[in-house]
Parts: C-alpha cells; sequence; structure tokens
C-alpha cells in the first residue's frame, strides 16, 4: 500500500471514529449499552472468583454452554417455530452451565482429584459433546432453519444485537451489582475465609451457590457479546487490572467494573471503525491493553512504581550507610558515644572526613559515591571539603547518631533474642535493614530503652564493645 492510500484509509477510519463516538447510530447504541453493561457485570463479579482462585470457572462455565445451545436450537427446530430463539439459547446454555458448575463441585468433593483438573474435565467433556452436537446442527442432510449463524456463539457476534438483547444485558447487569451489593459483606468474607463465614453460622454454602449462579447468568448472558471462547477474558482481566491499582475490596470491584465497562466499549468502537474487525475479540484486546497500561503504571503493583519505590529504598539504605560509616570515623576520633548530652554545634559536626577511604570496603564505584554524598548535600546533612572531604551539618550529625544507634540496637535484638552470632550480625542486619522501617525502629528503641538511659548510643556488638 503506497503513502497516499494510506492517508486516505487513516483519513476514514478517523472520520468513522468521530461518527462512531460523536454522533452514533441508533444500532451502535445499542450495542454500547449492552457491552458495557456486560462489561461492567463480568468485571465486578470476577473480582471474586479471582479472590476464590477460580478464575477458570468462567471458561469452564462458558465452554460447556455450547451442547446446550445446540440442544436448545435442535429442540427448538423440532417443537417451536423454527429458526433461532435468543431466549431459548440462553436457556440451553443456562442449564449445561450449571450442570458443568455442579460437576466441578461434585468432582472436586468426592474425589482426591485436584481443583483445576476438576474444571478442565467438565470443560474439556462438555466442549467435545457441543462441537459434535454443532456439526449435527450444521448437517446440510437435515436441512434446519437458521443453523447457519450458530457459530457465532464460539466467537460472539455484537453486530447482531437487537434492543430486547441489550436491555437484557443491561437488567443481568443491574441484577448481578445487585445481589453483590445486598450480600457484599458476606461474600467478601467468603472470598478470603470460607471457614470463617461457616464458624459465624451464616450459610456459606448457600452464599457459594448464589455467587455461583450470578456469575453463571452474566457468562450466559455474554456468549453473544464476546463469545464462549473468549468469555473467561471478560471474567479474569479487569478484576487483574484492578489489582495493580488497589488492596481494598471495594476500590477493587468499582475499578474492575470501571476497566470492563471501558474495555468493552472501546472494543465496540474499535469494532465500528474498522471493517471486519470481531467485536468480541476487540473487546477483549482493549481490556488487555487497559491492562497492560496497568502492568507498567498501575499505583499499588505497576512495574514503573515498584522501579520507583525499589530505587527510593536504595538511595534510603545508601545514604543511611554513608552516615552510619561516617559516624563510625566520627566515633573512633572524638568518642561520640560517651558523649550523652551532645551539643550538636560543637567541633565534633565539623571535623572534615575522607568519603573514598571511609567507603573503600563497601565496593561503591566512584560514580555511587559522588551521587550519594551529593543527594546527602541537597538534603543538608553533609558538605563538601577539599578534595574528597566531607564534613557532617548539625542536622547530618543527628542523622547519622539515629541510623547508627538504630542499626546496633537491631544487632542487639539479634544477638539476645535470635541467637544470631556476633561475628555475623553486622552483615546480616545490613541485609535487612530495607525492611526495618520506622514502626521496627521504634520498637527496637522502647525494648532497650532502660538499658540504655544513659547512653545516647551502644558501642558496636559485633566489635565485643559495651554499652556504657
Amino acid at each position: 500500500m503506497n503513502s497516499p492510500d494510506s492517508w486516505i484509509l487513516a483519513s476514514s477510519w478517523l472520520d468513522r471514529l468521530i461518527e462512531a463516538v460523536r454522533s452514533p447510530s441508533y444500532n451502535l447504541k445499542v450495542i454500547y449499552l449492552g457491552v458495557t453493561s456486560l462489561g461492567l457485570a463480568a468485571g465486578v463479579c470476577g473480582c471474586f472468583l479471582l479472590f476464590r482462585k477460580r478464575s477458570l470457572l468462567s471458561d469452564t462455565i462458558g465452554h460447556s454452554t455450547l451442547p446446550g445451545v445446540c440442544i436448545a436450537f435442535l429442540l427448538y427446530a423440532r417443537w417451536g417455530s423454527g429458526g433461532k430463539s435468543f431466549i431459548a439459547l440462553m436457556i440451553g446454555a443456562l442449564i449445561t452451565g450449571w450442570l458443568s458448575v455442579r460437576a466441578v463441585q461434585w468432582i472436586k468433593n468426592n474425589s482426591k482429584i485436584k481443583e483445576d483438573a476438576a474444571l478442565a474435565i467438565p470443560l474439556t467433556v462438555l466442549y467435545g459433546l457441543g462441537v459434535v452436537l454443532l456439526s449435527v446442527v450444521q448437517d446440510s442432510n437435515l436441512n434446519l432453519q437458521g443453523s447457519s449463524g450458530l457459530e457465532y456463539y464460539l466467537f460472539g457476534m455484537v453486530a447482531s444485537m437487537i434492543q430486547a438483547e441489550a436491555i437484557m444485558l443491561a437488567v443481568v447487569s443491574l441484577g448481578a451489582l445487585t445481589v453483590i451489593s445486598l450480600f457484599f459483606k458476606e461474600l467478601n468474607c467468603l472470598s478470603f475465609d470460607e471457614d470463617f463465614v461457616a464458624s459465624q453460622g451464616l450459610p456459606h454454602r448457600w452464599l457459594d451457590e448464589v455467587l455461583m449462579l450470578t456469575c453463571l447468568t452474566v457468562t450466559i448472558a455474554g456468549l453473544q457479546t464476546v463469545g464462549l471462547l473468549m468469555i473467561m477474558a471478560a471474567f479474569i482481566i479487569p478484576p487483574a487490572t484492578a489489582r495493580l491499582w488497589t488492596d481494598s475490596m471495594p476500590w477493587t470491584l468499582a475499578i474492575a467494573g470501571f476497566v470492563g465497562a471501558t474495555g468493552a466499549l472501546i472494543g465496540a468502537i474499535a469494532s465500528a471503525v474498522i471493517f471486519r474487525l470481531p467485536a468480541g475479540a476487540a473487546i477483549i484486546l482493549a481490556s488487555a491493553l487497559l491492562f497492560g497500561f496497568s502492568m507498567l503504571f498501575g499505583s499499588r503493583k505497576g512495574w514503573v512504581v515498584r522501579q520507583l519505590k525499589v530505587a527510593r529504598l536504595e538511595k534510603r539504605l545508601s545514604e543511611n550507610q554513608l552516615l552510619r560509616d561516617l559516624f563510625d570515623r566520627l566515633e573512633a576520633q572524638q568518642k561520640v558515644r560517651l558523649l550523652a548530652g551532645l551539643d550538636f554545634s560543637s567541633d565534633l559536626a565539623r571535623v572534615s572526613l575522607p568519603v573514598h577511604d571511609i567507603l573503600k570496603d563497601r565496593d561503591w564505584s566512584q560514580r555511587k559515591e559522588r551521587s550519594v554524598a551529593r543527594s546527602l548535600s541537597r538534603q543538608n546533612l553533609l558538605k563538601f571539603k577539599r578534595g574528597d572531604f566531607v564534613r557532617l551539618t548539625t542536622q547530618g550529625l543527628e542523622r547519622a547518631i539515629e541510623v547508627a544507634r538504630t542499626h546496633r540496637l537491631t544487632e542487639l535484638y539479634l544477638i539476645e533474642h535470635a541467637d544470631v552470632a556476633p561475628a555475623r550480625v553486622h552483615q546480616y542486619v545490613e541485609k535487612i535493614e530495607e525492611i526495618t522501617g520506622p514502626e521496627i525502629a521504634s520498637d527496637i528503641h522502647q525494648l532497650f530503652s532502660n538499658e540504655l538511659e544513659q547512653a545516647l548510643i551502644p558501642a558496636e556488638p559485633h566489635r565485643g564493645g559495651d554499652t556504657s
């Protein structure tokens, strides 16, 4: 394709995009209502499946609906008015979907088979039966009216959605959200600790049945939108995306519903703009893009956020290590440990110390040494002198003493309460400093407050000094 043709195609897509967003046709409005309702309900329901470690149950239900759809079509063709009845097909799908849920529970409760295998057995058996029945339905010798479009339930067929189907999806979505709202506290507890729910006298099995029936209903309703092969993604991707932004259950439900509805809307718009783009696949891909963005920038567990947290932690640890090393040298020269009533405006805060010589045992590069020293200088904790010499400011000396004191008290704690050998305790504390936050440090200070009442800071335990 040459450049002019590319510009024409891009311009055509842009025109259709503007039309689909600003002034959609009646059919598009119907589709938008249906898919966003489904995305919202599937995202919220999927959170409970995710926390109950049953995310693949939606896949089992989706695949097991195929024989129900085919059997319902055959029965309706034989005793009904012929053709495809959406209600009849959904009833058939609901029955076989419910049978698959019961089969999974029966296999898990009456055998030693693990839950993943219990999910796979009904999925493969019922889907295989569905494929066989689908080939029977489409047999040209039977000449069944309306059988040509039945395979769309495999992949979804949003374009054929009518107003009644969109309203049905909206009603199902509203019903699912209502059930979850009414039993939110119980379902929340059930998702994390079923034994606790049972110990409180609550009907935990009945609650589990309610949750499974709600998820089953949403799954069946979504067959025509994304198809039974991709319905699982509508239940898994939004909750997984929400977990990257928050640890709160209410916020997880809200974000998952938003991601599900937004992904469905974006996918429907993309399908309207790009010819021959299946809406079901477009919806899943749009949700996957939102998941990918969250994987990078999620405020709770996004990769970028985690890297920034690691970088900040490493920076803080390096700063503390430099301050502690400067204090150790200052202590050796000035006996700071013995000065419980230290006057920080004294000459102790004006002693110049060689950074490179002090850090020679840390195997830091000169670039890292300068970077850490400059960071402390920007915080007004030290000042550069001639050459590679620095001196701590009054504020820097206070911070250095606090860092050294916490480090040594942690060493004392590990020696006295965890039986760590004094010869190894220093290296051990260096490794766990990243988890020794302010709360832990405060507890350790309180533990030794009586023993070290007269001392500003103890001697280094791994060197065999006392704490006087």
